[in-house]
């Protein structure tokens, strides 16, 4: 096809397109035109060419020629009073201008619809986003701790992977076995499987159905347990709850009373101790104590025995060889879990700089001949040592550090009067090692318990006494998905060191988020102070860092 035999139609609606009269149906025309003929094309850009070159070329000359018709008139008073009719340039420029510019628009328009196939105006195609799994949970918050299990096999997405975890709000599936939850309030519910539960906060939770048991805590606000036919509310209580797949609930009372309101809005009622009530069928029921699984069974465990396999790392201090003066005694290649000795410098081999004492002991009890002795780190020194098995944040995991601590009595000063161990990521750069990363549990200048990462301090009163040991226990619970989180317990030398975990911690951080591996720890003494340390364990259960005994115990031939 030729340009002159394009249909007599195209003319017209380009026309009217460049008159800003073209209606919808019309320009839906020529846009076919355009788009299936070439020669339609090639017309439509030569009549924009055309144009623009008027706008560009003549529109000035128009101007003179105006203004040369006008000057040559003369100046006459007209003989009548008949209107004279003159060119408007300002109105003729104007509309020149409006043509290239809504020609320009028209093709802005047809190049977006060859590139998108659609108009601006209307609406984009929807395009199916392929699912890419549950988002990692950002903003719940923990708000208990599964403190010890036993036999347990969880279903569901959401299942605790180890004894020690923090838990988030969320659902729960116990199909077998016995699980004990500490929650931040100090309650603690015991859950025997099939049972499934949903934690709301700190003070709440809902059990769809399976058995549970609640163990109260005086100084905690009152806890809501939640059932298909009632809410429960403890009153310094211990009491268990049954509640069968069709919702049917039993309320048994061992100790303190229990408010109960139920889900039917009828009158609020209180069940003592050594009562019973079926909620469903609203009456009295004989007290069963042997229906419920109170406690989660123990396992046997040789008490004088350290279990390897949960212990990281662990120095006693004490000198391979006693020699005198004793302050000089090689104190710096004990221990197990080690890759290198004690060093003076993070890249340096040479022993680091402390005073012996083998015959003394920061631990209350008797110990072996072969975990006597402390050392004293003073004045600025250091020491750094590398462990065969790294502490890791990029996975799910919990770790616990214990060490004793005493601060000597020494100077004046008020000033630099800091004592710690701390986990560190050192790198294998100079700017790596710049920038490391740490985890710092110990005494600070002013004498408090002191908590320390990256991002946040954590000091707590009242202060430590000078020249008596305490014995410092961290838990460090490291997540792959969720908030990382760090504790820090400190008993002194009179207290009793429980068998299980505290509810109750000196020093809390915030949850972070953190994919640190730690590969060195790090023991340190401020320059204006001297301080003891003692019995360092690094391990992966709270029974590997307060158990006492020898984990390395010398062999007999």
């Amino acid at each position: 096809m030729t340009v002159h035999e394009l249909p007599p139609n195209f003319d017209r609606l380009l026309n009217q397109l460049i008159d800003g009269q073209i209606s919808k149906s019309e320009f839906e025309e020529l846009e076919h035109y355009l788009s299936s003929t070439p020669e339609a094309m090639q017309t439509y850009f030569d009549y924009l060419d055309i144009q623009t070159g008027v706008q560009k070329r003549y529109v000035e000359r128009l101007k003179e020629l105006d203004q040369i018709f006008t000057d040559e008139v003369p100046q006459t008073k007209p003989a009548s009073k008949a209107p004279v009719f003159r060119r408007n340039t300002k109105l003729f420029s104007m509309l020149s201008y409006l043509a290239v510019a809504t020609a320009s628009v028209t093709l802005m328009l047809f190049a977006e619809k060859s590139i998108t196939g659609r108009f601006f105006w209307e609406p984009a195609p929807s395009v199916p986003i392929p699912y890419q799994g549950d988002p990692a949970p950002r903003d719940l918050p923990y708000v208990a701790t599964l403190t010890r299990s036993n036999d347990c096999v969880w279903g569901g997405d959401t299942e605790p992977l180890f004894s020690g975890q923090r838990l988030l709000t969320k659902d729960l599936y116990l199909e077998t076995g016995t699980a004990e939850f500490r929650f931040d309030s100090g309650i603690r519910l015991v859950l025997k499987g099939p049972t499934k539960i949903h934690i709301n906060s700190a003070n709440s939770a809902i059990v769809d159905s399976g058995e549970v048991v609640l163990h109260g805590y005086e100084s905690a606000p009152e806890f809501a347990l939640t059932t298909p036919q009632a809410t429960f509310f403890d009153i310094g209580t211990e009491y268990g709850t049954k509640v069968e797949d069709n919702g049917d609930t039993e309320l048994h009372v061992f100790q303190g009373s229990v408010r109960v309101e139920p889900s039917n809005k009828t009158k609020d009622l209180i069940v003592n101790q050594g009562k019973a009530r079926d909620i469903t069928k609203n009456k009295d029921i004989p007290l069963e104590l042997t229906k419920f699984q109170r406690e989660v069974p123990g396992k046997p465990k040789d008490a004088k025995k350290v279990n390897l396999d949960e212990l990281i790392a662990y120095d006693s201090f004490h000198p391979s060889k006693i020699i005198i003066p004793e302050e000089l005694s090689e104190w710096q290649r004990g221990g197990i879990g080690w890759e290198t000795h004690w060093r003076n410098h993070k890249n340096w081999s040479g022993l680091a700089v402390g005073n012996s004492y083998p015959k003394k002991s920061l631990v209350p009890k008797e110990l072996s001949p072969n975990q006597l002795g402390c050392v004293e780190i003073e004045r600025g020194k250091i020491g750094w040592r590398t462990l065969k098995k790294t502490v890791r944040l990029d996975i799910d995991a919990i770790y616990y550090i214990s060490f004793f601590i005493q601060k000597r009595k020494w100077s004046p000063a008020i000033d630099r009067q800091y004592g710690n161990i701390s986990l560190w990521n050192l790198g294998k750069s100079n700017e790596d090692q710049k920038n490391a990363k740490k985890i710092l549990f110990g005494i600070s200048s002013n004498r408090f318990p002191s908590l320390r990462i990256q991002t946040q301090t954590v000091e707590k009163a009242p202060p430590l006494e000078d020249e008596k040991p305490y014995f410092f226990v961290g838990k460090i619970v490291a997540s792959e998905k969720s908030p990382d989180q760090i504790f820090l317990r400190v008993f002194s030398g009179t207290e009793k060191i429980p068998e299980q975990e505290p509810h109750i911690w000196t020093c809390t951080t915030d949850p972070f988020y953190d994919s640190t591996v730690f590969d060195h720890v790090r023991i340190f003494a401020g320059r204006n102070s001297k301080y003891l340390f003692d019995e360092l364990h690094i391990g992966t259960t709270w029974e590997s860092v307060v158990n006492f005994n020898d984990p390395d115990p010398p062999k007999v031939n």
